[in-house]
């Protein structure tokens, strides 16, 4: 995959004012990442990368949980297979092994950085906007 640097573009929006915050939210945490790696990690200490993962772990729960409230208030007909992608998604976030993290920072961060990279071309550029375009029939 091509890289590309975590900044919020009209692109990127889906339409559905919460979920583009939220969205945008996302870019501010992994864009935070990408500082880190663009500077190798140098003077980054345990604590500052054990915030970075634990802001994104708990902002995917955060986020995934009013997409998933929303689907399920307006009968979204594809909540199973979106909801699995978030579990996938929370998986991968929570799987991340932190003492390697705290050996290896740069390595892990930009693992991580990839991982969120392929979720946003892969699901919000496609799964989000397709949910987004059947909620603005409910909710504009």
């Amino acid at each position: 995959m091509f890289d590309f640097k975590f900044d919020w573009c009209p692109e990127m929006e889906c339409g559905v004012k919460i979920i583009d915050e939220q969205h945008q939210e996302f870019f501010r945490i992994v864009r935070d990442m990408e500082q880190l790696i663009i500077h190798d990690c140098k003077n980054t200490s345990t604590k500052q990368l054990l915030d970075i993962v634990c802001e994104l772990r708990e902002y995917a729960t955060y986020h995934f949980y009013t997409e998933e409230a929303l689907m399920q208030k307006y009968n979204y007909p594809k909540f199973a297979s979106h909801m699995a992608e978030h579990v996938d998604l929370k998986t991968r976030v929570l799987d991340i092994d932190m003492p390697t993290l705290a050996k290896e920072p740069n390595k892990v961060l930009s693992q991580i950085k990839e991982s969120m990279q392929d979720f946003l071309f892969n699901h919000i550029l496609q799964e989000d906007k397709e949910l987004c375009k059947f909620l603005k029939t409910y909710i504009d």
